[in-house]
């Protein structure tokens, strides 16, 4: 028919207009023509309208030709991308006039229209954004999980993956974001979006309730991702926490030392951040040995718990001195504090020790006094140490351990320091302050009131101290202290 091949030749020269109306009028005035040649109408028309944007006629004018196209035609599937696609641009259209309702109507009308197109995953993936638009959280989850589940191989399912997490998580679904964030981690070629995703989604468990999972989530993260080793250290230390909070001790003080090891071999990537924590962790394991040495009564056989209350001393002394290395005002003066406190507790646990039980009247009072005389000067060193942390409150500092001391002095010197006031004429802050703490006084009992105690007391200590009535007290050399404000 000469109008059919008209219509074709106006189309080939680009007069989309007059191809459409040419078309049309073969399509209206001639229904009993050809059914190919009504179909090739059909087609320009769908082309042309397609080319001027008119969407939405060449999405009818693609239905009427899917509708004269067989099955088995090889040309269908073709038409079926073509609907498809008139269908998309509607919903472009859509979005940028922000109808964003519309346009997620119509990137889902594909799935309905055209399920075999091409364009299809990509819709439907926009259908999602768009309703994120409007904040219609549960159909975008829906949308988006959809489409994940149809596609799994297309090159967009991660980044639904990440959508769903963003929208689980403003619906306030935090369990469900947290395992969208598992995901993304998991499939990430990116390290910095993998631990990053890792890390929130522990958060959003923790933020939700779910401790054990969250825990779990910590766990793998510092084991993946040791660097950045701030953020590392951190998260171990949450971790500890959480230990701490189940009353599982061991696993508590196993992160804790493994944090101290972390910043112990940071280098160059120890912050203050880290040297912190790390401080406080130590701390925790010098107060854990503190108990320990504090829980050894001095029983008899003397000399054999007297050996190991000392042995228990040293490691203590040793690591709250340790402790000081790290430069924190605060755990230097708690350091302070409990050094003062083995001076006192070996103070009393000799004046508290277990007496010989085959001593007579006399020989008993002179043991009384021999302990006596070897006692004070460990009290005496507690004092001492003590007012280290009023030295530091003098230059300005002032904290719970420093209120400690305080509260200890007035009960060993209430006459000094019960009424104690704090002056107003401190200095506001000092760079770094000095000190010498006293590590612990040795043990000399008088030769001729000790035939029966042990002959090893107060072996292994160095540089005497003035001499008493009973013998000679002597003291390990002094350790240099140093605390930055």
């Amino acid at each position: 028919m000469v109008l059919g091949a008209a219509v074709d030749d106006l189309y080939d020269m680009e007069q989309f207009e007059l191809a459409i109306e040419n078309g049309r009028r073969l399509i209206q005035n001639y229904p009993q023509t050809d059914p190919a040649i009504q179909r090739s109408a059909w087609v320009v028309v769908a082309h042309a309208s397609f080319d001027l944007a008119e969407y939405v006629q060449a999405e009818d004018a693609y239905m009427r030709v899917l509708e004269m196209t067989a099955e088995e035609d090889e040309s269908r599937q073709s038409f079926v991308d073509n609907l498809a696609a008139a269908i998309y641009k509607q919903g472009e259209q859509a979005n940028v006039l922000e109808d964003y309702r519309a346009a997620a109507d119509h990137f889902l009308r594909i799935r309905q229209l055209a399920p075999t197109s091409e364009i299809r995953p990509a819709a439907e993936y926009d259908a999602g954004a768009a309703l994120m638009h409007l904040e219609d959280w549960e159909t975008a989850a829906q949308v988006l999980d959809s489409f994940r589940q149809a596609f799994p191989d297309h090159e967009l399912n991660r980044d639904a993956t990440r959508q769903m997490a963003f929208v689980y998580r403003q619906d306030g679904r935090l369990s469900r974001a947290a395992e969208e964030y598992e995901r993304v981690s998991a499939e990430a070629e990116e390290p910095v979006l993998g631990r990053e995703s890792l890390l929130l989604a522990g958060e959003l468990y923790e933020e939700s309730g779910a401790g054990a999972r969250a825990l779990d989530v910590y766990l793998r993260y510092v084991e993946q991702f040791p660097e950045p080793i701030e953020i590392a250290i951190e998260t171990r230390y949450k971790v500890a926490e959480m230990h701490a909070a189940a009353l599982d001790l061991e696993a508590y003080h196993q992160q804790l030392a493994k944090i101290v090891e972390t910043d112990g071999a940071a280098g160059g990537e120890r912050t203050a951040r880290t040297r912190y924590l790390a401080a406080q962790s130590a701390l925790v394991l010098a107060e854990v040995m503190f108990r320990q040495f504090e829980a050894i009564d001095l029983v008899q056989p003397f000399d054999i718990s007297l050996q190991e209350k000392q042995r228990y001393m040293d490691q203590a002394i040793a690591a709250l001195e340790r402790l000081v290395e790290y430069e924190v005002g605060e755990v230097t003066a708690a350091a302070t504090f409990y050094m003062a406190e083995v001076y006192y507790d070996f103070s009393q646990s000799l004046m508290d020790s277990e007496r010989p039980t085959d001593l007579g009247m006399a020989e008993l009072q002179d043991y009384e006094m021999v302990l006596e005389e070897e006692a004070y000067p460990f009290e005496e060193r507690a004092i001492e140490v003590h007012e280290k942390n009023l030295e530091l409150m003098v230059a300005g500092h002032f904290n719970p351990w420093i209120e400690k001391s305080l509260g200890q002095l007035a009960g060993l010197m209430p006459g000094r320091y019960a009424r104690f006031e704090v002056s107003s004429g401190f200095i506001d802050s000092i760079d770094t302050y000095a000190y010498r703490s006293p590590a612990a006084p040795g043990i000399g009992l008088d030769e001729a009131t000790t035939e029966q105690l042990p002959e090893d007391v107060g072996e292994g200590q160095t540089d005497p101290l003035p001499e008493s009535e009973g013998g000679t007290v002597e003291q390990d050399d002094a350790a240099e202290a140093v605390v930055t404000s």
